[in-house]
């Protein structure tokens, strides 16, 4: 079975907005009414400080971000977190990463926003978003092809020491 480009009509609407936030970690009701209408999960796991930890899980849906989404967004999100760096913020490069099936980000609310504005703007562009899934039954997502799926980035640690 081969992938599609995700085009539902129902989500390409200006008014709908697909992506909304959850301010606290999803419990099990909140995930199974999320999975019934096809959205992802897009919530805070975490606060600490005046950093925010946000999360976007498509695990919830039958469609999950392209390779195209993913390279749009990345570049977005990097711009913004120099925005906010400039703000005073402290930039963990390993906790914003833009996945096909995941997103992490840590940062403040302006950041959060900004982001998810950005995607609820992409659903407009059926090329950054893929269907991954049929009803139950997964479709084949060959990791080596490049056409189809790119790695998140991440970032090794700096204290990673390299025995020769």
């Amino acid at each position: 079975m081969t992938q599609s480009t995700y085009n539902n009509s129902s989500n390409t609407s200006t008014h709908t907005k697909v992506f909304s936030l959850v301010k606290h970690k999803i419990d099990n009701v909140e995930y199974n009414a999320l999975k019934r209408a096809n959205k992802p999960m897009v919530h805070i796991t975490m606060t600490q400080g005046k950093y925010k930890y946000l999360e976007v899980d498509f695990i919830t849906c039958d469609w999950c971000i392209s390779k195209v989404g993913q390279a749009k967004l990345q570049a977005r999100l990097n711009m913004e977190s120099t925005f906010m760096w400039l703000r005073g913020y402290n930039i963990k490069t390993n906790y914003n990463s833009v996945g096909n099936m995941t997103i992490q980000l840590r940062g403040d609310d302006t950041t959060i926003d900004y982001l998810i504005n950005e995607m609820n703007k992409l659903i407009e562009d059926s090329t950054c978003w893929i269907k991954y899934r049929n009803e139950n039954r997964m479709f084949n997502i060959d990791r080596h092809d490049h056409d189809l799926y790119v790695r998140p980035i991440r970032h090794p640690k700096t204290n990673t020491k390299i025995l020769v």
